[in-house]
C-alpha cells in the first residue's frame, strides 16, 4: 500500500516540476498541489488508521518527500513539514485527535517548535500567548502545533511544552521574506491569551506510549522532525544532478559524439551523488531501527538516538557539499534563474540554516558518547 502511495505521488512529479517557477512567484504551494496530495495519500501515510490513515513507515513517506523536493523543493519541504505535525499529533490523548481528524481526515497541521510562546497554568488547562516566527505551510492548515515555555509562579521559564491550537485561536501575518524556499509560505503566526485545554498540551517526558499500540504514538518525535528538514534538503540536490546530468547527456550527444573530456565534472559529479547515497543510506537505516524499537516497544537506547541525529544533520551537510560541487561544474548555466539547479542551491541552503539542521551539538554529542564521556541527549527532543 505504502510503495502505491509513493509511486501515486511521483506521477505528480512532472506537474509539481513545471509548477516550481509559479510556485516560487506565488509565494506559496498551490491549493491544487495540496489538495492533489491529499487526494494520492500522501498525508494519508500520517494519519492513524482508525481515522482512514495507512500509519506508512516514515522510509516511504520521505521517499515521496524526496520525490516531490528533487521537483520544487518549497513543495517537498511543506509536505514533508505537513506530514511531520500530523505524526506528532498522533502522540496526543485520542481526544486531541478526534478533535482535528473526526469527521475531517483531510485536516493539515503545521508547526513551529521554537519556544515562543508562553503558557500560564490555569484551571483545566493553560492561556497561552506568543509569536512563532516562518511557520510552513500554514494556508493550508485548520490547527498549529506550537513551541512553549511554561511559566512558574514568578513568571519565570520552568519547562517546555508543545501545544496544539485552532485556527480561531490564531492570526496569520504575511512574513517570509529569504533568499531560498519562496515557495514555502511560511508565515508568522500570532496568538493572544488563547485557552489550551490540558489534553492539547504535548509533554515528551511523559507520553503514554501504551495508549494505543500504533508505531505511530510510539515512534520517537525528535527524529521524524528532525528528518523531515533534512529529507527535502536530499531531494533538492538529487533533483539537481538529475536535471544537469540529463542535460549534459543530452549536450554530448549532440556535440561530442557521446564523449566528454572534462574529467574534473566526472570526479565531482561521482562525489556528489556518492554523498547524496550515503546521507540516504543513513538515515533510512536508522530510521528502520527506531520504528523497530517503537513497534518492539524496546526503549531507544542513547547510542541510536545520538546516531540517527549525527547521521541526520550529516545527510544536510552532504547535501548541501554536493550542491556546491555541482554548483561549481555546472559553469555558467547553473546560475540562470530560468535553472533549476540555481533554485535547489538557493532553497537548500535555506533549509540548512533551520536550526534542526545545525550540526555542532550533535556532532559534539556523538563525538563525547562514543569517547566513554557523558553526553546529555536530552536536547534532542526523543
Amino acid at each position: 500500500m505504502s510503495h502505491d502511495v509513493v509511486e501515486s505521488v511521483r506521477e505528480l512529479v512532472p506537474a509539481v516540476r513545471e509548477r516550481a517557477e509559479r510556485t516560487e512567484a506565488d509565494r506559496r504551494v498551490s491549493d491544487e498541489v495540496v489538495a492533489a496530495l491529499l487526494e494520492r495519500g500522501l498525508f494519508g501515510m500520517a494519519l492513524p488508521k482508525r481515522y482512514g490513515g495507512t500509519e506508512a513507515h516514515p522510509v516511504d513517506f520521505f521517499t515521496a518527500v524526496r520525490a516531490l523536493a528533487a521537483a520544487c523543493p518549497s513543495t517537498g519541504w511543506v509536505a514533508s513539514l505537513l506530514g511531520a505535525a500530523r505524526w506528532h499529533l498522533a502522540m496526543l490523548p485520542p481526544q486531541a485527535q478526534d478533535e482535528v481528524w473526526d469527521g475531517t481526515p483531510d485536516a493539515l497541521v503545521s508547526a513551529s517548535y521554537a519556544p515562543s510562546g508562553r503558557l500560564v497554568p490555569v484551571e483545566g488547562g493553560y492561556r497561552l500567548s506568543g509569536e512563532w516566527k516562518s511557520v510552513p505551510g500554514v494556508d493550508h492548515s485548520t490547527w498549529c502545533m506550537l513551541g512553549c515555555l511554561v511559566l512558574g509562579q514568578a513568571e519565570e521559564p520552568v519547562d517546555y511544552r508543545s501545544v496544539l491550537v485552532p485556527r480561531s485561536d490564531y492570526r496569520v501575518a504575511e512574513a517570509w521574506n529569504v533568499v531560498g524556499l519562496h515557495g514555502a509560505g511560511s508565515r508568522d503566526v500570532t496568538v493572544r491569551g488563547a485557552f489550551v485545554p490540558a489534553h492539547r498540551v504535548y509533554d515528551s517526558t511523559r507520553r503514554d506510549r501504551s495508549a494505543d499500540g500504533t508505531s505511530m504514538r510510539l515512534m520517537p518525535l525528535g527524529p521524524l522532525h528532525c528528518v523531515a528538514v533534512t529529507m527535502p534538503v536530499v531531494g533538492a540536490a538529487e533533483g539537481a544532478y538529475a536535471y544537469h546530468l540529463d542535460r549534459m547527456r543530452r549536450r554530448n550527444e549532440l556535440s561530442r559524439g557521446g564523449r566528454s573530456e572534462d574529467g574534473a565534472a566526472h570526479v565531482a559529479v561521482a562525489r556528489g551523488e556518492a554523498e547524496l547515497d550515503a546521507a540516504v543510506l543513513q538515515v533510512e537505516r536508522d530510521l528502520r531501527e527506531l520504528v523497530d524499537h517503537a513497534e518492539r516497544g524496546v526503549p531507544v537506547p542513547k547510542e541510536l538516538r545520538l546516531r540517527a541525529r549525527r547521521d541526520q544533520v550529516r545527510a544536510t551537510e552532504r547535501s548541501v557539499e554536493a550542491l556546491d560541487l555541482l554548483f561549481k561544474v555546472a559553469g555558467g548555466h547553473s546560475v540562470r534563474m530560468d535553472a533549476p539547479i540555481q533554485r535547489a542551491w538557493r532553497d537548500a541552503h535555506t533549509a540548512a540554516a533551520h536550526v534542526a539542521n545545525s550540526a555542532e551539538l550533535p556532532l559534539s554529542l556523538y563525538g563525547c558518547w562514543a569517547h566513554g564521556l557523558d553526553a546529555d541527549d536530552t536536547l534532542l527532543l526523543v
